[in-house]
């Protein structure tokens, strides 16, 4: 698979101990901050004040130190410079955003390290607690008196690190006796999902299904268990999501006929997918389930499209946090917070 930078959305909904409750982020915030400051008299702390706790509260979690999955075989940190500041995470252009980049990868993986100029000598053999780092960007915006915010994430499609680091942010958010683990939704943002539909052609449908096929020779007569997978490749930029239902009407009506068994049409296999593409970009295609309602097609939004990457397709960071900031700013905000962007006029 393509190394392709990519970019993800979760909502993060905050969850109260209290039953039938709801928490803001600004309680959480202060509870946090009154128990590192167990002598505070100030009923409402400064929000300033309130983020550099929490900042600090991430820190203590994965700065200097990797925060393992064993199961996984994975493991993540954010890098401390000499003087022990660190300055690969910070705020943002607003107060409720701390946004930079983690190192992780997987380790004990196996491989073997090798020399392109001399292949014909001794490879190294990665040690078991050996990882393979990448950079990888994430936002997390939390304003201060609602209880969702926004984690934008940045992964690759062969690497990626959100199995362990969405888990890592639900426990962010857990302090005892106020909040339990906060709930992590992915979602994608209206405005670049019809984007990705404008842009993009359905490549191919691929029907499959298992049978026991039998084998009618004379002299030998044996079952064996098949999974009969059919893949119909579209030649041009036809068929596109205004177009779907039809081509998927006819896709079905194809029959499928597999000696020792009666003769059925594709409609009736266990597993129907197509793949949509963006023809803007160099990406793979995007799988999705023809059961599937086509508002919950998930598009991949491949950074490519949007910013530069370096020769071994590294997004140049700089660009990736303006983008994600001004993503962030014009398109996500105004759909997760309707009740904030109301034209009174």
């Amino acid at each position: 698979m393509a190394r392709n930078p990519k970019i993800e959305f979760f909502k993060i909904k905050l969850n109260s101990t209290k039953p039938d409750s709801s928490i803001t982020f600004r309680e959480i915030y202060t509870e946090l901050y009154n128990i590192k400051n167990p002598k505070n008299t100030v009923l409402h702390p400064p929000e300033k004040k309130l983020m550099k706790t929490f900042l600090e509260h991430l820190f203590n979690n994965i700065s200097g130190k990797f925060k393992v999955d064993n199961t996984k075989k994975k493991a993540f940190y954010v890098k401390k410079n000499a003087n022990e500041k660190n300055t690969n995470v910070k705020f943002g252009t607003d107060n409720s955003i701390i946004h930079g980049l983690i190192k992780g990868g997987p380790y004990d993986t196996g491989k073997e390290e090798g020399d392109l100029n001399n292949p014909l000598g001794e490879n190294k053999k990665f040690k078991k607690a050996s990882i393979l780092l990448d950079d990888f960007y994430f936002l997390l915006y939390t304003p201060m008196d609602k209880e969702v915010g926004i984690l934008i994430l940045q992964n690759y499609t062969s690497d990626q690190i959100a199995d362990i680091f969405k888990p890592f942010v639900k426990g962010l958010f857990r302090v005892e006796k106020t909040s339990y683990n906060a709930y992590l939704q992915e979602f994608m943002p209206a405005k670049m999902q019809r984007e990705f539909k404008e842009n993009s052609a359905i490549k191919k449908f691929v029907f499959s299904n298992k049978y026991l096929i039998s084998d009618l020779d004379e002299d030998v007569i044996s079952t064996g268990k098949f999974t009969v997978q059919l893949t119909i490749s579209s030649s041009d930029n036809n068929i596109n999501i205004d177009n779907l239902p039809y081509w998927k009407k006819i896709m079905r009506k194809i029959k499928f006929d597999i000696p020792g068994n009666d003769p059925r049409f594709v409609e009736s296999f266990n597993n129907q997918k197509a793949y949509i593409k963006d023809e803007t970009s160099k990406s793979n295609p995007t799988p999705f389930s023809l059961d599937d309602d086509l508002l919950k097609i998930q598009a991949t939004i491949y950074l490519e499209n949007h910013i530069g990457l370096e020769e071994n397709r590294i997004p140049k960071w700089n660009e990736l946090e303006k983008f994600a900031q001004k993503t962030l700013k014009e398109i996500v905000l105004p759909e997760v917070y309707p009740e904030d962007y109301i034209d009174e006029n």
